[in-house]
């Protein structure tokens, strides 16, 4: 703990009602979900709790000695946090954010009310990857994946590198939670670009395929890249989180 970039720290916003998780993506940080997560509570009275996952936000270094169950053991300690208030805990994430978000809704399915996975990595790729991660001569390192970002001016906080030992990591990982998602079955509001040159837009139909929730629903992204919680559509992304979440605990 500690010793986080500037803007890469956890956040906690206090509110009234029931409690969000926020989730960012894979070599990123909390700052992808800062506007996400205050907008949550200051127009909606949510709890909200914006983790910073095992390895990030700090260095490539210390990414390097991490895996799997370390991001999912961050996010599932800070849910279990959340459910200590004994209120609904809704869940949402961006890119391997979400796919941990679909991970924690199959495994804790009493205790999570609705999630909002974004642009979420769900085990559908376009090869590139696999061969990748699948390459004996691959070197240690390779250029970073961050800013993926359709809006101008805009910087995304994330390493300038990425570990291979982490991206074999997290293609096993949403392979396996891919064939996971029929566990899912809580509601579900699918968040996707439909132009997103990190994570292949086709994700949000797998997932749709995947869950057996009975409220499932999908919204396309037009003015928006992978990091859409921090471009044109951040707003949109807010409002709709905010409404479903109200909804969802309309209906319950």
């Amino acid at each position: 703990m500690g010793n986080y970039m500037e803007g890469a720290e956890p956040f906690e916003f206090d509110g009234d009602g029931p409690s969000v998780l926020v989730l960012h993506g894979f070599t990123g940080t909390t700052q992808s979900m800062h506007f996400l997560g205050k907008s949550l509570n200051e127009n909606y009275g949510f709890h909200v709790l914006g983790p910073c996952l095992a390895g990030h936000g700090t260095s490539v270094d210390e990414m390097a000695k991490t895996g799997y169950r370390d991001w999912m053991a961050s996010a599932d300690a800070a849910l279990h946090k959340l459910a200590k208030r004994g209120k609904p805990v809704f869940v949402t994430g961006l890119s391997m954010g979400g796919m941990l978000t679909l991970a924690l809704a199959a495994r804790y399915p009493d205790i999570i009310a609705g999630i909002v996975p974004i642009n979420a990595i769900a085990g559908e790729n376009d090869g590139g990857l696999a061969t990748l991660v699948l390459d004996p001569a691959a070197p240690d390192r390779i250029p970073g994946i961050g800013s993926d970002i359709k809006a101008s001016g805009v910087t995304e906080l994330a390493y300038s590198e990425v570990p291979v030992s982490c991206l074999r990591e997290v293609y096993l990982a949403q392979a396996a939670i891919g064939d996971t998602l029929y566990n899912i079955t809580c509601p579900v509001q699918i968040i996707q670009s439909r132009e997103d040159h990190v994570v292949h837009p086709s994700n949000a139909l797998r997932i749709m395929r995947g869950i057996k929730s009975s409220d499932i629903r999908l919204l396309w992204l037009d003015n928006s890249y992978h990091v859409a919680t921090l471009d044109n559509d951040k707003e949109l992304i807010a409002a709709r989180a905010g409404q479903f979440f109200g909804e969802t605990l309309c209906d319950q």
